[in-house]
């Protein structure tokens, strides 16, 4: 009898861990109402190039999502970040819920790049940007 007390009371505990899971997961508010989520990807194709693909989901149909702008800053012998560029034009796509494009950027063979973005989501008129820097590539 004492056994089966025990298997209840475990199996009351698991149940209890797994509800309040539930209910902590429920009621965590989104980071963000404007977008789901954001970000880039790069590739050194070779020739001291990058190819960078900027992508931003909205959390509805925007008025307007992308980057507003977005500068390359590469690495030095100091080990600090030096911008490359200047401030570069994004690109937004119009009443979509996502929008990808790329950009090429001619690097040298050999340097550390990485890319520092500000993204832009309006929604029903009313704007959020973020700031994201992304991981590191290394022409080849």
């Amino acid at each position: 009898m004492t056994k089966v007390i025990s298997a209840v009371l475990i199996l009351s505990l698991l149940c209890s861990c797994v509800f309040s899971y539930a209910v902590a997961e429920e009621i965590t508010p989104r980071a963000s109402d404007y977008f789901t989520s954001y970000g880039t990807s790069m590739s050194a194709p070779g020739g001291g190039g990058i190819n960078i693909t900027f992508r931003a989901v909205g959390t509805d149909i925007c008025n307007q999502i992308g980057v507003a702008n977005y500068c390359v800053q590469k690495l030095n012998n100091d080990g600090n970040w030096e911008y490359c560029s200047g401030a570069l034009s994004g690109q937004t796509g119009t009443n979509v819920a996502s929008y990808t494009f790329g950009r090429y950027f001619q690097g040298v063979a050999g340097e550390t790049y990485r890319i520092q973005v500000t993204f832009l989501c309006t929604i029903n008129n009313s704007t959020e940007t973020k700031s994201y820097t992304s991981g590191r590539i290394t022409a080849e």
